[in-house]
């Protein structure tokens, strides 16, 4: 089992072009949060990568609470499931692109996921990996 834990606000995967991702706000933002998750996964792993097994990945995505709620919402919403952009998807998707090659050869070893938003005071990601039984 490996337990990886990035103190970061969540981001959605974003669609890019060959030629956006140097001019696009939005793709150079997507880009540094990727290299900032890697370089966090190479500070926690210390070597360990998981060769040619099937996977089974649980993400939790503690989501910013908005400053704009009343303190008393924001008092309740902490651990309440998040329902709002960005998708679930595309969370996983940039913390499946951010750690390929480095926890796994390729995210195509993962053979279930399982990821949950919720709101929280401390915004992040923690990631479980298992190798699944059987597998070798």
């Amino acid at each position: 089992m490996i337990k990886l834990s990035f103190p970061v606000e969540p981001m959605g995967a974003v669609r890019m072009t060959r030629r956006g991702k140097y001019i696009s706000a939005s793709a150079q933002r997507y880009l540094s949060y990727k290299s900032h998750i890697q370089w966090l996964a190479k500070q926690q792993l210390e070597g360990e990568l998981f060769v040619d097994a099937a996977l089974e990945v649980y993400i939790l995505f503690v989501m910013p609470i908005p400053a704009s709620w009343s303190k008393k919402k924001q008092r309740e919403a902490t651990g309440q499931y998040h329902v709002k952009k960005p998708d679930a998807d595309n969370l996983v998707k940039g913390v499946f692109d951010s750690l390929n090659k480095i926890v796994w050869k390729d995210d195509n070893q993962v053979a279930k996921v399982i990821a949950e938003k919720v709101y929280g005071e401390d915004p992040g990601i923690h990631v479980v990996i298992n190798q699944l039984e059987g597998e070798s």
